[in-house]
C-alpha cells in the first residue's frame, strides 16, 4: 500500500495539477476577498461570510461554465462539425448538466439566505436584493429547461442564453448591494467598478472549472484526432478570454483598494484589511504566473495535443 502510494506521488505533482492549482488559488483570492468586503462593511459573522462566499463562488461557477458552452464550445464544433467533435461536445454538455445539478440548487439556497438576511436587515437593500434574486430565479428556470433535454450542440439554445443573462444579473445586483452596503463613494464608479471584478472573476472560475472537471474527464474517454481538435479550438479561445480577465480583475481591484484605503497606502502593511488586500494580491500574482507557465509547460491537458496541436 505504501509503495503504490509512493509511485503514484508524481502523478499527483505532475504538470498537469497547475491548472487544479491555479483553480485552488482563485479561489482562496475570492475567499480573501470576500472577508474583506465583509469587514469593510462591519459583519463580524462569519457564517453569514461563508454564505456570501459560497453563493459568489457557485454563481460564478455557473456563470463561467454557461459561457464556455456558449462562447466557446458551440463556435468550436462548428469549426469541425464532424461526428466525433459532435460527441465530445455532446458528452461535455451531459457532464455540465450533473455540475449544474449541484451547484445551481446551492447557489439558489446560499444566495437566497444571503439577499433575505440583507433585505431584511437593510431597507436600502431590497431593490438590489429583488433584483438578485429575479437573475437568480431566471438562471434556474433557463438551466432546469436544459436539464429536461440537453440540446445537440450545433441548434440555438434559447435556455443557455437566459441562464448566462440570469447569473449575471444576479451577480451583478449583488455586486451592488456589496457596495451600497459598505458606504462606497462615489456609488456611481464604484458599483459598475465591483460588477466588472465579480464578473470577471466568473468568467475565469467557471472556465477553468469546465476545463479541468468537464472538458478533460469527457476528452479522457474518448481520445482521437477529433476530441484533441475540438479541445484546442475551446481552450484557445477561453485563453484569449483569460488575457483579458486578468488585467480587468487587477485594474478593479485597485479600484476598490483606493475607495478602502485612499492615497494613505501604508495601512495596507498596518491593518487586517490591507493584510487582505496583499493577499489577494500575491494570489492574483501566482495566477499570472501559472497562467504563463501552463502553454509553456504544455500542462493544459493530460491528452497530447491540447495545449499546441503541433505535438500531434
Amino acid at each position: 500500500m505504501i509503495g503504490h502510494t509512493i509511485r503514484n506521488i508524481p502523478r499527483v505533482f505532475d504538470r498537469y495539477m497547475l491548472p487544479k492549482v491555479a483553480f485552488a488559488v482563485i479561489t482562496g483570492a475570492s475567499m480573501a476577498g470576500t472577508i474583506l468586503t465583509g469587514l469593510r462593511q462591519g459583519e463580524n459573522g462569519w457564517l453569514l461570510l461563508v454564505l456570501k462566499w459560497a453563493a459568489w463562488w457557485a454563481l460564478a461557477a455557473l456563470g463561467g461554465a454557461e459561457l464556455w458552452k456558449i462562447a466557446y464550445l458551440r463556435p468550436s464544433v462548428r469549426l469541425r462539425p464532424v461526428q466525433g467533435a459532435v460527441e465530445y461536445a455532446e458528452a461535455m454538455m451531459r457532464l455540465h448538466v450533473r455540475w449544474q445539478q449541484v451547484l445551481g440548487p446551492a447557489a439558489a439556497l446560499f444566495a437566497g439566505i444571503v439577499l433575505t438576511y440583507y433585505a431584511v436587515a437593510h431597507t436600502a437593500a431590497r431593490p438590489w436584493a429583488a433584483a438578485a434574486g429575479l437573475g437568480l430565479a431566471l438562471a434556474l428556470a433557463g438551466m432546469v429547461s436544459s436539464w429536461r433535454r440537453v440540446p445537440h450542440p450545433l441548434q440555438h439554445d434559447g435556455a443557455a442564453l437566459v441562464t448566462l443573462f440570469g447569473l449575471a444579473t444576479a451577480l451583478a445586483a449583488m455586486a451592488g448591494l456589496d457596495v451600497l452596503l459598505q458606504d462606497s463613494r462615489p456609488l456611481w464608479l464604484l458599483a459598475p467598478t465591483r460588477m466588472l471584478h465579480l464578473l470577471a472573476f466568473a468568467a475565469w472560475l467557471g472556465g477553468a472549472l469546465w476545463n479541468i472537471f468537464v472538458a478533460v474527464p469527457a476528452g479522457l474517454q474518448r481520445i482521437h484526432m477529433d476530441t484533441v481538435i475540438l479541445a484546442n479550438f475551446q481552450l484557445e479561445r477561453f485563453r484569449l478570454v483569460v488575457r483579458a480577465v486578468f488585467p480587468t480583475i487587477v485594474v478593479t481591484g485597485l479600484v476598490q483598494a483606493w475607495a478602502m484605503f485612499g492615497w494613505a497606502w501604508q495601512t495596507l502593511f498596518t491593518s487586517v484589511w490591507g493584510w487582505l488586500l496583499l493577499t489577494k494580491i500575491g494570489l492574483i500574482v501566482l495566477l499570472v504566473g501559472i497562467f504563463i507557465t501552463c502553454p509553456m509547460w504544455k500542462a493544459c491537458s493530460p491528452i497530447r495535443g491540447v495545449c499546441d496541436l503541433d505535438d500531434l
